[in-house]
């Protein structure tokens, strides 16, 4: 249930930013979509048990903008061990 906290925040954020920085709506659509595959990402590599990501609103808002790249980028700096 909290993931679910966390997206709907992520959400509100992506929501924010649209109406500041005058985001189409093909641009917004792409932000969700990239929000909400991330986000299953990152429930399923921890689900694996092999690395455990951090699920919170900076991590939503990194694999939101930025998609599987992000996602790639989180788990390079749980290995090294920024994160």
């Amino acid at each position: 249930m909290e993931y679910l906290k966390i997206a709907a925040i992520a959400l509100i954020v992506i929501l924010i930013a649209k109406f500041l920085f005058h985001f189409d709506g093909k641009k917004l659509v792409s932000l969700i979509v990239n929000a909400i595959v991330g986000l299953v990402v990152l429930w399923l590599i921890n689900l694996t048990g092999l690395i455990t990501l951090p699920i919170n609103i900076i991590t939503c808002l990194l694999v939101g903008i930025f998609g599987l790249p992000g996602v790639i980028l989180l788990i390079i700096l749980v290995l090294i061990g920024i994160i």
